[in-house]
């Protein structure tokens, strides 16, 4: 009976992601957009120097390249990561928990559905045995059966305890980011 309950809650993914992951994708993009913005700030200047207000580029390939390769170029690099580190890890971590909560997402879906064949098949052939055969189920089988359902439980379980930490990470970066 276990089996199904848990097949309810976790075998449908949709249902999970959405409450799970609600908001995650954007505030990625809101990062993502922000560090665009920052980023495009910082090479403001660089480009500036390239081209001047007339707006037309009066410059060689190779000078182009030198003016990215220069020292105030590295320079505005360098202050936009320093500015904006923070929101580039965040980025990053807000992208990572995501990935790891899906991943094990995928995992306990097919451990339920796994535990729900398990437990099935295990019906199925002691019902077998007691009903139609008339003889009653050997203690070994009876003791593998729940070896079995409990070593793919704890399976499930663990699923279930990363899928929290990743979903704690979420949402600890999405309500800092929103």
């Amino acid at each position: 009976m276990g089996a199904v309950a848990a097949f309810y809650k976790y075998g449908d993914r949709t249902d999970l992601a959405e409450k799970s992951l609600r908001g995650a994708k954007e505030a990625e993009n809101e990062l993502c957009a922000y560090l665009g913005r920052a980023l495009a700030d910082a090479v403001k200047p660089t480009v500036e120097r390239i081209i001047p207000l007339g707006g037309v580029l009066n410059t060689t390939r190779d000078a182009l390249l030198e003016e990215f390769r220069g020292e105030n170029f590295q320079d505005d690099m360098s202050a936009f990561v320093t500015r904006d580190l923070d929101e580039m890890v965040s980025y990053r971590i807000l992208v990572h928990a995501r990935e790891r909560w899906s991943w094990w997402a995928k995992r306990i879906s097919w451990g339920v559905y796994t535990f729900f064949g398990v437990e099935a098949v295990f019906t199925v052939c002691f019902g077998f045995c007691n009903r139609i055969l008339n003889r009653p189920v050997s203690w070994t089988v009876a003791v593998a059966s729940f070896t079995i359902s409990a070593i793919v439980f704890a399976f499930c379980f663990l699923c279930a305890g990363v899928m929290l930490r990743c979903h704690d990470k979420i949402s600890t970066y999405r309500d800092k980011i929103l």
